[in-house]
């Protein structure tokens, strides 16, 4: 029978008309086929409740959820449900302008706005660029007809945008990290991390053409830290290859094979995910990993995937995939 948790904004928690407690506090079992009606009444007077409808099939939640809910179909039955608590309201800071420039559609300016910067001529025709905490920042143009470049500090290190001002304004590229580089014509070169245990990474070059037309020119592989981060442990050895898999490195994976022959049919068995996750513990012995797909834009879904590990060292690490069980 299916199993079904509730986290998020403290509440109680009717199921089909039924209290069943607060939220965190219990799992309730669902019917594995038709529809069922769950009602959060929050303990939070300023928040509001939420009434889901969840259709369950052969023991699965069938169809996402709505609104500002989260779900997750574990294996063995256990849905996940985070209800997130609404945000309050911060106080909206006065704007603050980081630079200024005069181009042919006439005075620009990039300003903060609460941490995020907007360009733009005016408060009407601005726009936010897509970067956090932003610090001190400086605007110059390029030489290409109404384009001008945006560059400065930010939460995650450094910001380098590509912005057309021959009229209305437009975002052309804009890259983050602590990595960024933007030259006096234009390129942008940034060091885009995987983040991954080994550490992928991609050298990321986008530059004009002679007509000033932007697109991305180059990425190369990398390693983030200039060596790899082979895992020294059997778990780390699985998600290594399971990361291996996703980021399209197959000699990689191999690698982490005994039997490296296997690796053309494991790769089919899996098939194509979208993250690797940790399984919530159940007791049993051994490696577990979990391979996560996004089914819809609240709901994701887990599969199960066990590993059966030999120690074999060699220059990729200490352990290896001796067999796995879908």
């Amino acid at each position: 029978m299916p199993m079904l948790t509730i986290s998020g904004a403290p509440g109680l928690v009717y199921l089909n008309g039924r209290l069943c407690g607060e939220t965190g506090a219990a799992a309730m079992p669902l019917a594995p086929d038709g529809v069922q009606y769950l009602e959060l009444r929050p303990f939070d007077m300023d928040s509001h409740g939420a009434v889901l409808r969840l259709t369950m099939e052969d023991g699965r939640l069938k169809d996402g959820v709505t609104g500002d809910v989260f779900a997750v179909q574990w294996p063995d039955g256990w849905i996940s449900l985070e209800i997130r608590k609404e945000a309050a309201n911060a106080p909206e800071a006065d704007p603050v302008l980081l630079a200024s420039i005069e181009m042919a559609g006439g005075r620009y300016l990039l300003v903060d706005e609460g941490g995020v910067p907007s360009f733009g001529r005016d408060a009407g025709e601005a726009f936010f660029l897509p970067v956090d905490g932003v610090g001190a920042s400086t605007l110059r143009a390029l030489p290409y007809p109404g384009l001008c470049a945006a560059e400065g500090n930010c939460a995650n290190g450094r910001y380098a945008a590509i912005l057309r001002a021959d009229d209305a304004p437009e975002m052309l590229h804009c890259a983050v990290g602590p990595s960024v580089e933007l030259d006096g014509m234009g390129t942008i070169t940034n060091v885009e991390a995987a983040g991954d245990l080994v550490g992928h990474a991609s050298v990321c070059v986008f530059a004009p053409d002679a007509l000033g037309n932007y697109a991305m020119r180059s990425r190369e592989p990398v390693w983030q830290d200039g060596a790899p981060r082979w895992p020294t442990s059997p778990g780390d050895t699985a998600l290594a290859w399971l990361e291996a898999l996703r980021y399209g490195a197959w000699e990689e994976a191999a690698g982490y094979l005994a039997r490296p022959v296997a690796m053309r049919q494991l790769e089919q068995e899996i098939g194509q995910f979208d993250t690797v996750t940790e399984i919530p513990k159940d007791g049993s012995e051994g490696v577990h990993w979990g391979v996560l797909n996004m089914a819809g834009p609240n709901l994701a879904r887990v599969r199960r995937l066990s590993f059966a590990m030999l120690r074999q060292p060699d220059a990729q690490g200490e352990w290896k995939i001796d067999s796995i069980e879908f």
